[in-house]
């Protein structure tokens, strides 16, 4: 079979994987996006800018300006709440502001497929509801409810996470994008959302479904009380029949930040998810295939999942034709999203997407653990990159939620 004709095939399957699909829930990453496609204008002001704000948003500010020299991407936090006027001076208003986090980006997802996840959420700002969507579910007063029937909560403002949209070509201040990507500038220190009513009644609503961990970066010191009440509900999770736990990583500042998290984590999930870069900088460069399972092996994992632009890779103990599909329809939902901007409830293979010819070889590895690799429905000029990600996660999680006799 054909990559194309596989995902032919998924486009046609979609529907049956969303009825077969187990319940879910997620924490404990959640925010709001404010979104700004980068212009040429707003790249020259932004590579130029000299003495903008504080001292603190100005050493950000220099940080940004390199990134943006070496071609980087990723998040870059500036500890300056006070910042989004300044930073707005330089990119222009948000085209819109949209939930931000891996957690309810996947939801976002799940809920564009008609399904109803359940979502850890503290901050219930007008803001961050506006920004969740209407198909997820929140607990409210000891029982799960649509968020649209949630009353928002007055607070202080949280500052919204700003992603920098990217677009091949883009040219300023001597710098031209040469890769469609994005840098998301955070103002705000991050906490999870460890919701009372979350973790006491999650459990009990997550059997025959999957459980998505999320949110474990960026916290310094206070990782060390939050991570291990993560890692006891997800001990929970797996007791109460979850079929998988999956955590998803993100940007972490150096591999010692994630050992002590996967530490702390006590071996509570059965499948880790990052993106190739993630793996080459946080757990080792080499084949690819080769590294994930030693990192597998390492903290007692079922599954390794690596995404990538062209490829989507499981190393794993479990059945290869599922892997396999779970990475197609991660895949697919995300070359979806990269199309239209956002997750997209029925799936079609992107008229403009192309599939690598040259993709790492489906392998037995090491340590019992064989590689299962797809490649992916790629685009070139992605209408955003934001969230892709999160949406391969969800594509990838509803197969693993699904009842065990599809095929």
């Amino acid at each position: 079979m054909t990559a194309r004709e596989r995902y032919e095939r998924l486009v046609e399957d979609r529907a049956a994987l969303v009825a077969r699909s187990g319940p879910i829930v997620a924490g404990f990453s959640a925010t709001t996006d404010a979104l700004h496609r980068v212009t040429d204008t707003a790249l020259e002001r932004l590579v130029t800018a000299e003495h903008v704000g504080s001292a603190i948003f100005d050493a950000g500010l220099a940080t940004l300006q390199s990134w943006l020299r070496e071609g980087r991407d990723g998040e870059l936090f500036i500890d300056d709440e006070s910042a989004e006027p300044l930073l707005e001076l330089l990119v222009g208003a948000p085209e819109k502001v949209q939930c931000g986090g891996t957690s309810i980006q996947a939801c976002w997802s799940w809920s564009e497929l008609g399904l109803s996840p359940l979502l850890a959420l503290t901050n219930r700002s007008e803001r961050q509801l506006r920004a969740t969507a209407g198909g997820v579910r929140l607990m409210s007063a000891g029982e799960p409810v649509p968020v649209p029937q949630v009353e928002a909560v007055p607070g202080p403002m949280v500052p919204s996470n700003h992603v920098l949209e990217l677009t091949l070509g883009t040219s300023g201040g001597g710098v031209t994008v040469t890769r469609s990507s994005r840098i998301t500038v955070v103002l705000a220190r991050k906490r999870l959302h460890l919701e009372d009513d979350f973790i006491a009644r999650s459990p009990e609503l997550v059997g025959g479904g999957v459980g998505l961990v999320s949110g474990l970066n960026g916290l310094g010191q206070a990782r060390e009380e939050a991570v291990p009440v993560v890692a006891e509900l997800a001990s929970r999770w797996q007791e109460a029949g979850a079929r998988l736990v999956h955590l998803e990583l993100a940007e972490y500042a150096r591999p010692a930040e994630l050992a002590r998290v996967m530490e702390l984590m006590r071996g509570q999930v059965d499948s880790v998810g990052m993106n190739a870069s993630e793996l080459e900088r946080l757990v080792g460069s080499g084949e690819p295939a080769a590294v994930a399972a030693d990192f597998a092996e390492a903290h007692r994992l079922l599954r390794v999942v690596v995404h990538a632009d062209r490829w989507a890779m499981s190393v794993h103990r479990l059945d290869p034709a599922r892997e396999e599909l779970a990475l197609a329809a991660g895949s697919l939902a995300a070359a979806n999203r990269a199309a239209h901007g956002e997750p997209q409830g029925i799936w079609a293979i992107p008229r403009e997407a192309r599939f690598a010819v040259e993709i790492p070889p489906s392998v037995s590895p090491r340590h019992g653990y064989r590689a299962s690799v797809v490649a992916t429905p790629y685009l070139d000029t992605p209408r955003s990159t934001i969230g892709l990600g999160d949406t391969f996660v969800s594509g990838d999680l509803l197969v693993q939620a699904g009842s065990e006799d599809f095929n």
